[in-house]
């Protein structure tokens, strides 16, 4: 991990680079706890767009890593339908690779 992390240092210099990473990197993140989320209080998608108000293939949408048109209305919805808060905070770049270590289900 330590490659990767003095990789991620160099290629971070890179302006384009970081703001692309951190991009990708949020997508994913948002996605994969929207469905992680899901799974873990046992709801279909259709139940959770029910919950929401949203239709089942919205939901399957923002499950998708690719979708990045976020909005914080649609995750304050999620958020509510979960029984979370929504938070959202703006962090360094270096911040991201202890984020990568971490990242799983």
């Amino acid at each position: 991990m330590n490659d990767l992390r003095s990789n991620l240092r160099k290629e971070f210099l890179d302006e384009e680079f970081r703001n692309v990473y951190a991009d990708d990197s949020l997508n994913t993140h948002i996605a994969t706890q929207i469905k992680v989320l899901r799974e873990q209080q046992q709801m279909t998608q259709s139940e959770l767009a029910g919950k929401t108000g949203m239709a089942q293939p919205r939901i399957a949408v923002l499950e998708d890593i690719n979708y990045s048109s976020w909005s914080i209305n649609t995750l304050r919805r999620l958020a509510r339908a979960f029984g979370l808060r929504l938070s959202v905070s703006f962090e360094t770049f270096s911040g991201l690779i202890p984020e990568l270590e971490t990242f799983g289900r």
